[in-house]
């Protein structure tokens, strides 16, 4: 079952572009031997229970959803060890800040440490899906859809463990403070793991998605994080230049705007 197919150039003909990036390879070759112009490749519509790859092969239909829901499976680490944890410890902090009188500076940097660990939850989903997909496509070309079956529930439950332990090692299932970086470390495995193995694959890959989704998140969690401790914690007395020209230009600005309206100190004209 584990048997490798015939390589594409061999066995089928892929339409030029639509699976390598940017149509190099062997369908570069096969226009240089028959000596035709390039063509546009064929639309094709894709979904999440139509594999792009599984399409342009022409493998029979009946494999289609079973490929998209083992695909799929990858996400479920992402729901069961991150997002459910991040809503109960949501949950419970949300209840207890309305119990409590008085307001408590370190309930608001769990709650934004929380939502931000929902964030790369679902930052985690993203890349996780996207390195999954594209070992997809590189094994059906490679191998049977048997065998391509075979490994795509193996790397669900590779990733399912490995997202169970780092959730527990780092104490992120007990401690909403700590799953914040648990998931940061999970996305950036998932990062570094995608780049590395699909460097070399002649592939489509969604290279750019990936550091988007990474840059993004990471974006989003330090702005969050500075604003909340900004806002809670009172402002440090040691001189700031930036404060101080900040405050002397207000102060200008001001007097030229005054002048130039004509206006006194008690608010009316000259």
């Amino acid at each position: 079952m584990d048997r490798p197919r015939p390589s594409p150039s061999s066995a089928r003909h892929i339409p030029n572009g639509a699976v390598h990036g940017h149509g190099h390879g062997h369908d570069r070759d096969y226009n240089h031997l028959d000596n035709k112009p390039d063509r546009p490749a064929p639309a094709v519509a894709v979904s999440l229970l139509q594999p792009r790859v599984a399409v342009l092969l022409g493998l029979p239909q009946r494999w289609y959803r079973t490929l998209s829901i083992c695909r799929l499976l990858c996400l479920v680490p992402c729901f069961w060890w991150g997002v459910r944890i991040a809503l109960r410890f949501l949950v419970a902090q949300v209840l207890r800040s309305l119990n409590r009188d008085e307001p408590d500076e370190e309930a608001s940097l769990r709650l934004t440490e929380t939502l931000l660990a929902g964030l790369w939850c679902l930052a985690s989903a993203t890349l996780a899906f996207y390195f999954t997909d594209c070992l997809m496509s590189r094994w059906l070309i490679n191998y049977t859809p048997q065998a391509t079956v075979v490994r795509l529930l193996t790397i669900s439950c590779v990733f399912a463990y490995l997202t169970s332990w780092i959730v527990y090692v780092t104490g992120g299932s007990k401690d909403p403070r700590l799953l914040l970086p648990a998931w940061i470390c999970i996305a950036t495995i998932l990062t570094a793991c995608y780049h590395f193995t699909q460097r070399k694959v002649p592939i489509r890959k969604e290279t750019f998605a990936s550091i988007s989704v990474f840059s993004i998140a990471s974006f989003i969690s330090m702005i969050a994080l500075l604003l909340d401790i900004n806002t809670t914690r009172p402002f440090p007395d040691a001189h700031v230049p930036l404060i101080s020209i900040a405050k002397t230009t207000a102060e200008i600005a001001g007097r030229i705007v005054v002048k130039i309206l004509g206006v006194n100190k008690d608010g009316t004209g000259r």
